[in-house]
């Protein structure tokens, strides 16, 4: 079983039904699944849970940054 199909079953994720988008539960967070770096992204928080053992509660995507005067 993949870490996406572990992901899926452990509640972590949730894939739209033409699974165009993801959703991280624990942020409520919807992307763009389309986009390959999002796979990759969702491969790489799912293996720390699941492989790593980290509480999805204590790992924080998408946290915009301050980059001299401007966010990102």
């Amino acid at each position: 079983m993949s870490l996406i199909s572990q992901g899926i079953a452990k509640g972590l994720i949730k894939l739209d039904d033409e699974q165009k988008y993801i959703t991280y539960v624990h942020q409520g967070k919807k992307r763009n699944y389309a986009n390959p770096e999002e796979k990759v992204q969702a491969e790489t928080f799912l293996e720390l849970i699941q492989t790593y053992g980290y509480d999805a509660k204590r790992i924080r995507l998408f946290v915009p940054v301050t980059m001299g005067s401007s966010v990102r």
